[in-house]
């Protein structure tokens, strides 16, 4: 998970350079907030959501960061709200073209769902149909490379 949350502080910093969905729309980023000790899991899990609704996806990452660190502090490393909670992380790091971390977070949340309700489960199709989609938009961009190449 150490990894994992180096390659997501990455991706936000990348993130910060370009010019995002939020701009087009008129939302004009703020500086990161930093993560509060007195402020839960669930209350980060939330902040999240909004900000991914209001496609305002790096912002989204950072609060569903704060809210796994807290997650995993506050019920333990592999709880099924850890596994939702990198899930949404990766749909929001989907969302940014951020591809390669998104995929490790989808892989870790396949994980921990097929550890807490067994490969057959919803839970665990959901983040599987989501890692389909990193390596299906993975091809195509592949296949548009080979062709502009020929």
């Amino acid at each position: 998970s150490g990894n994992l949350l180096e390659m997501l502080s990455q991706s936000f910093t990348n993130m910060k350079n370009l010019i995002n969905t939020n701009d087009k729309q008129g939302h004009k980023p703020q500086p990161p907030p930093r993560a509060s000790k007195n402020i839960s899991g669930a209350t980060y899990f939330r902040r999240g959501q909004r900000k991914a609704k209001m496609r305002m996806f790096p912002e989204a990452v950072l609060y569903f960061n704060f809210a796994l660190e807290r997650l995993r502090a506050e019920l333990g490393e592999d709880h099924v709200d850890c596994g939702t909670t990198l899930n949404e992380i990766g749909k929001a790091l989907m969302m940014m073209g951020e591809r390669y971390p998104a995929l490790n977070a989808f892989q870790e949340a396949q994980y921990i769902r097929e550890k807490a309700f067994g490969s057959g489960a919803l839970e665990v199709a959901e983040v599987t149909s989501n890692i389909w989609m990193v390596l299906h938009e993975q091809r195509r961009e592949m296949e548009e490379d080979m062709k502009r190449m020929s």
